[in-house]
């Protein structure tokens, strides 16, 4: 016979060094439904970064409206290395097509540290109605939203972005014009073999991952073009 254990104490179990514990109250709390949301949306403001985590993800199983707004503004918890934040972005896309306005909304007026993460979780998302905002926010002034809408766009358009992304490679942060050309490799496009060439050689990494993924994006590209798959 399960325990019946009530939800705060639950909530405080989440804070517990034993993990099978941790876990045990997530699933029991999910099992509570919409009677432990008010709950959740507390442990979401937790100084413990764990508690945080749990409570993204029970949140987005019992998918109750009332956690979209905390959990998109979660995306900007920088604590533990954004522990949290990734928590929240995997718990949004799990959720779907319900939290794609609030996700839109905090991309184009959010904080600084929410947009790029809305921006990714919108694109993993998908939707052709994506389209035409991800387009929008290619000209954003942040550096990781352009990256991320571009991603976006590829995921949703295929080499059809390619057009659109074009210009990105262009880009004066170094780091958007890597991103790009890493969407146009995964999206069949050659266009990006010289800012890869680019990556693989920059002095600033040298011997980092960035050198090695650069180089595996080449040999990516060069089967493509190897086995005729690259488009211009």
């Amino acid at each position: 016979m399960t325990e019946t254990v009530r939800p705060e104490l639950l909530i405080a179990r989440l804070t517990s060094d034993n993990e099978v514990w941790r876990v045990d109250a997530e699933a029991r709390l999910i099992g509570l439904g919409a009677a432990a949301v008010p709950l959740l949306l507390g442990a979401m403001h937790h100084a413990s970064a764990a508690v945080r985590i749990h409570a993204a993800h029970a949140l987005a199983r019992i998918r109750d409206p009332r956690g979209i707004g905390p959990l998109v503004a979660a995306l900007g918890d920088t604590d533990a290395n954004g522990a949290g934040a990734i928590a929240a972005e995997k718990a949004l896309v799990e959720w779907g097509e319900p939290v794609k306005e609030a996700l839109l909304e905090g991309a184009q007026r959010g904080p600084e540290p929410t947009r790029a993460r809305a921006v990714r979780a919108l694109g993993r998302i998908g939707g052709p109605e994506l389209e035409k905002p991800l387009r929008e926010l290619l000209a954003s002034p942040s550096p990781g939203v352009r990256t991320q809408a571009a991603a976006g766009l590829a995921r949703i358009l295929g080499g059809g972005a390619a057009e659109a992304l074009t210009p990105l490679l262009s880009d004066p942060d170094k780091w958007v014009r890597y991103g790009v050309a890493e969407a146009l490799v995964k999206v069949g496009s050659a266009r990006g073999e010289a800012v890869l060439q680019e990556a693989a050689n920059d002095p600033e990494e040298k011997g980092t991952h960035t050198q090695f993924w650069a180089e595996e994006l080449l040999d990516q590209l060069s089967e493509l073009k190897r086995t005729g798959r690259a488009s211009g």
